[in-house]
């Protein structure tokens, strides 16, 4: 008897959902089986370590369309927390082809790596903006004005990302639309301005 054929993670829509899906609510942290590669439908996850005082420091922020699994982790304590409610498709590891899997290996490398650079910003306006930046072209949607982000962070969960406090996040972000470079709208969506959007 053969085995089945590679499955990429591009038609994996198209499986029989059965056990393969799972959603989660807003604050759920995930506990993923070993032997699976999950897809996310819709929603937002970031994964996490905690440092030595408790506090948590985020790897990675994953959004439709990103592949997340154990097997992708450089860490064997990071935590996975659902930002936003989540939907997501799993597939056996067996069943991917190596190519997939090298290329999710990759994505969670670039995007980790992007992450970092940005954490090492100075002074902290700038980390700021260049974390919103890099939201905004990952996951925001093109407007007549600029790019909507509608990952609907909170000042909390922004500042620890970024490593400073919800006080100063709330100052910043007061600051940048006084500037014109952003515009905040209801339930923590943001609107940067086109002119003031630099990669």
């Amino acid at each position: 008897m053969s085995s089945p054929a590679p499955v990429t993670m591009s038609n994996l829509v198209s499986l029989p959902i059965r056990c393969y899906q799972k959603s989660f609510l807003k604050g759920d942290f995930l506990s993923l089986e070993p032997d699976l590669l999950w897809r996310l439908e819709y929603g937002f996850i970031r994964s996490i370590i905690w440092n030595y005082d408790g506090q948590a420091a985020t790897l990675g922020i994953w959004g439709p369309g990103d592949t997340i699994g154990k097997i992708l982790s450089q860490t064997e304590d990071c935590d996975l927390e659902c930002l936003t409610p989540v939907m997501m498709n799993g597939l056996p590891l067996p069943r991917i082809s190596s190519t997939e899997l090298q290329e999710a290996t990759l994505s969670h490398l670039q995007q980790s790596q992007t992450l970092l650079k940005i954490l090492h910003c100075r002074p902290m306006p700038l980390r700021f903006l260049k974390l919103l930046n890099w939201l905004a072209y990952r996951f925001g949607h093109p407007v007549d004005r600029g790019l909507l982000l509608d990952l609907r962070l909170t000042h909390q969960t922004l500042a620890e990302i970024i490593g400073t406090t919800r006080v100063t996040i709330t100052r910043m972000l007061g600051v940048f639309e006084r500037e014109g470079k952003i515009e905040q709208l209801h339930q923590h969506r943001y609107l940067l301005n086109a002119y003031n959007i630099s990669v």
